[in-house]
């Protein structure tokens, strides 16, 4: 293409659009068949208004730009371009006049942009006078080509024969994009509107009539009350507090059925007035009983009555076609519902709950009929009490329940625990799998790796880990990747940047410490009260009654309850200290037992030769939870986090000393020499996923499968 040929001085003023663009009037005039299919469309523009990105109620922002064309030039407005995206993936508009290339998808009235859609701006300062250039674009995604010569000649030939009257100063456009960032609440319940404001408001539609000269009157009820609204009485024959037709009364009123008002009653309801775009969406697609949420309505007194009203009119300062009448839509997901129109649900369940009792007593008094009632009510109010009389008996008993448990099993008193009046439950049942239920009847059915439940147990603690009680607090580094809920960090890594920033000078790095260890715990049933002799068990019986219970660090600052947060006890010794004293109220002399069981290792096994893994208390089972060994001196990795994904088993031994103990003597040593009382607590049970080679084992996903873990929570050391 010749540049001298395609120059602004040489192009027809009827030059045909560039390959691939559609002119603004194209796009608004689309039929609506295509409109439908919400096509992709480029265009080719100049801006004339812009709103810079402000956040939503998500994480995006939203931007948008007012473009114009030859086509749309004598025209008021253009087309509105919406853009939902981050805010530094937005396209740069440096002011009035830039030339904005765009593909993206087309909406009703408007265009909006998607993730696939792009954006190249020219700024008007730097618009050539020929296709010899240079242009500069700034193409947003920058992954993208800039536009082709015949796209540059199209946009010369659009800026050189556009009129660009209705387009403002660089000063008025400034002022309109500085005001646009000036975004408050204007949200306000109908109790709250006051007379001569704006408001953005929630309502669910009661009536609609239409009205004079286009104009379209909605009356609607968030269901909370406002002096100032017109007052609908219930009654037979009750009518709206507004007209059919126009205020005057010049146009035929509709018949009586369709004006009785349905409720609310009281001082409920506003009425709102729409014109102009507004007036002709709500016709098309609002009906009674719709909830919808109208922005920046105009609030004053109405002309006939004294009564506030609501204004819903066009603004000619802003783009055609920009719609304030949204119809509400319930999501799928309760969750992602707007929170304010769920309390006005609320709001409506409670009110006509409330009203339907107050009109059954207005009719029961017309046909004189209070006198059978009171008796009827008398009847069931006693039988009110009378259920309510045994549901505290209930509750009373599983509290006697539960105190004389205490007392039958001699219970630790030092130990409280939460939920008092949920009975306790067998660890054995607890360890139980949960089956998942079938449609048809199965001899083999499938166990679930493992539910969310929580229970009560009467328990006493025949083992710890890690075994040295200065490791029950573990520290991590602090960093910026905390904020990420998806982040738990990792030892390794933490060692790893420790070093880097050791070598750099910055020394090592700041580190947040946490309680975290795990408790042995028997079934108080089998350990029997401290005046009896335990009950002689098979081994595989006391596996049935035994199961680790991880502590996290909230559980452990309620359980210990120490002044001081978790802290480095190999360097706090009066932190460690305290929490020896503490300890020792819930498990008695096992500490002092478990120590001397560790300092006899070397002279029982100095000659032995190492035997591998055994089956100790540390082993993989349903109540278990490790599954290998790990090298001395390393950090337990224990987390009890129902939502974590943890890339090694959660629990590992660090001290070949105990591994000596377990292949020695199993679990029958342990507890054996330690008598100490049991207590109640509360376990919850949770499943973590866990690295699994074995495709058919890998039920979690590839590479994954889920196991089952135990927590304690709720107890309090006293």
């Amino acid at each position: 293409m010749d540049p001298g040929e395609d120059s602004p001085k040489h192009a027809s003023s009827d030059q045909s659009v560039a390959p691939g663009f559609e002119t603004i009037r194209e796009i608004i005039d689309m039929k609506s068949d295509r409109l439908k299919g919400n096509p992709m469309v480029s265009v080719i523009g100049i801006v004339k208004d812009y709103r810079p990105p402000i956040r939503t109620r998500k994480e995006d922002f939203k931007c948008t730009i007012e473009i114009i064309d030859r086509s749309v030039q004598f025209e008021s407005h253009g087309i509105a371009v919406h853009i939902f995206w981050p805010e530094d993936k937005m396209p740069t508009i440096s002011g009035v006049s830039d030339i904005v290339l765009a593909q993206m998808y087309s909406g009703v009235v408007s265009l909006l942009a998607n993730f696939a859609s792009e954006f190249h701006v020219l700024p008007a300062s730097k618009i050539p006078k020929s296709l010899a250039g240079p242009f500069s674009w700034k193409s947003t995604p920058t992954r993208h080509k800039s536009p082709s010569s015949v796209e540059n000649g199209y946009v010369l030939w659009t800026n050189n024969n556009t009129n660009k009257d209705t387009i403002p100063s660089t000063q008025e456009f400034q002022e309109k994009s500085a005001q646009a960032m000036n975004v408050k609440d204007k949200f306000c319940l109908l109790k709250d509107v006051k007379p001569d404001s704006f408001h953005d408001m929630i309502g669910e539609v009661i009536k609609v009539f239409e009205g004079n000269s286009g104009a379209l009157t909605v009356y609607i009820s968030d269901y909370t009350a406002n002096t100032h609204f017109y007052n609908n009485i219930w009654g037979d024959g009750a009518t709206t507090g507004g007209r059919d037709g126009d205020e005057y009364g010049y146009i035929r009123t509709k018949t009586k059925g369709t004006r009785e008002w349905p409720g609310p009653y009281g001082k409920l309801s506003i009425q709102i007035t729409m014109w102009d775009g507004h007036a002709d969406y709500a016709r098309d697609h609002i009906k009674e009983n719709d909830w919808v949420l109208l922005k920046n309505v105009q609030v004053r007194f109405g002309k006939m009555g004294g009564c506030l009203e609501g204004f819903l009119r066009g603004d000619r300062n802003v783009f055609e076609g920009q719609n304030r009448v949204q119809i509400m839509k319930q999501s799928e997901e309760p969750d992602d519902n707007h929170g304010r129109w769920k309390e006005a649900i609320r709001r409506k369940r409670e009110w006509w709950k409330k009203f339907e009792k107050q009109k059954q007593d207005i009719l029961d008094e017309a046909a004189g009929l209070n006198k059978k009632r009171k008796v009827e009510d008398e009847g069931k109010v006693k039988n009110a009490k009378t259920r309510r009389k045994e549901r505290r008996a209930a509750a009373d008993e599983r509290v006697t329940i539960a105190a004389n448990s205490s007392t039958k099993f001699d219970l630790n008193n030092n130990v409280r625990c939460s939920y008092k009046d949920i009975p306790t439950t067998p660890v054995s049942q607890i360890l139980t799998p949960y089956l998942i239920p079938s449609a048809t009847p199965s001899p083999n059915p499938k166990q679930a790796p493992f539910s969310v439940t929580k229970y009560r147990a009467n328990v006493r603690v025949i083992d710890y880990f890690p075994p040295n009680i200065a490791d029950f607090a573990v520290g991590r580094c602090v960093t910026e990747y905390d904020m990420l809920s998806d982040y738990s960090g990792s030892e390794s890594s933490d060692a790893e940047q420790d070093m880097r920033d050791f070598r750099s000078g910055k020394g090592f790095m700041e580190r947040k410490w946490e309680w975290r260890f795990a408790l042995l715990v028997e079934d108080v049933s089998i350990s029997q009260p401290l005046t009896s002799e335990p009950q002689q068990l098979s081994e595989q019986e006391k596996e049935k009654e035994r199961m680790w219970l991880m502590v996290d660090n909230e559980s452990a600052q309620m359980l210990l309850g120490l002044d001081d947060d978790a802290a480095n006890l190999r360097t706090n010794p009066a932190l460690l200290h305290n929490l020896k004293e503490q300890l020792f109220k819930l498990w008695g002399e096992l500490e002092e037992v478990k120590t001397a069981k560790l300092k006899a290792l070397p002279k029982l096994h100095g000659k032995t030769k190492k035997s591998p893994p055994p089956s100790s208390s540390f082993d993989s089972t349903p109540s278990s939870p490790i599954q290998a060994q790990k090298k001395a001196g390393a950090q337990p990795d224990i987390d009890s986090s129902d939502s974590e994904v943890s890339p090694l088993p959660v629990l590992r031994e660090r001290d070949r000393n105990v591994e000596a103990i377990a292949s020695k003597g199993g679990r029958e040593e342990q507890g054996n020499n330690v008598r100490n009382k049991a207590f109640t607590c509360c376990v919850k049970q949770y499943g973590v996923k866990i690295r699994e080679a074995d495709k058919r084992r890998a039920d979690a996903g590839l590479g994954w499968r889920w196991e089952r873990r135990f927590g304690l929570f709720g107890c309090m050391i006293v």
